[in-house]
């Protein structure tokens, strides 16, 4: 398991730490803290692929949304 600090998971993603610090917070992005006192914050590779899984958006993945565009009639308005 490779784990990343909340910069290197924020560069990854190209947003900000304050952004990433906001998503732990609120639960969104889950995390592990190690060592003593509150501890540094460790997100995993795979929770880091399920945040982003989560707020996929866009597109469509049923068989009628792979037709090529050249086959894709325009329609008269």
């Amino acid at each position: 398991m490779n784990l990343l600090s909340v910069s290197e998971a924020a560069e990854r993603l190209h947003v900000s730490a304050s952004f990433l610090y906001g998503k732990l917070a609120s639960g969104e992005l889950k995390h592990y803290r190690l060592g003593r006192g509150q501890g540094g914050i460790r997100i995993s590779e795979e929770q880091l692929a399920a945040f982003l899984l989560a707020r996929e958006k866009g597109g469509d993945s049923s068989p009628e949304s792979n037709v090529p565009l050249r086959d894709i009639k325009p329609t008269k308005r």
